[in-house]
């Protein structure tokens, strides 16, 4: 699956590394492997939080085979965490998606 990266201005490399963020998706939508084409994962910073700590908005938009995109965003503190969570609601979407077609 090709992952396509992209972060806002205000978030830097140490924040938000390609290899870090590309290894959380790799391992989180592991089991899509052959079914997804690819997935876009965009970061941007939101605000600071009232305990100084930054926080960030995560959205991953996965292109299954035969199916239209599919997106889901988290936002919280800590970059890791908004990933794991912004891939675990695509894949409960993803999951919604496939169920629906194959009710058809």
């Amino acid at each position: 699956m090709f992952i396509d990266f992209n972060r806002d201005n205000q978030v830097t490399e140490a924040e938000a590394s390609q290899d870090q963020v590309e290894d959380i998706v790799n391992r989180r939508l592991g089991r899509l492997e052959g079914k997804v084409t690819s997935a876009e994962v965009h970061i941007a910073h939101v605000k600071e939080s009232r305990t100084n700590n930054p926080e960030h908005r995560c959205l991953i938009e996965i292109r299954p085979e035969n199916l239209g995109p599919i997106a889901a965003s988290a936002e919280g503190v800590g970059v890791e965490a908004v990933v794991r969570s912004a891939c675990d609601k695509v894949l409960h979407a993803y999951d919604k998606v496939v169920g629906k077609q194959g009710a058809r």
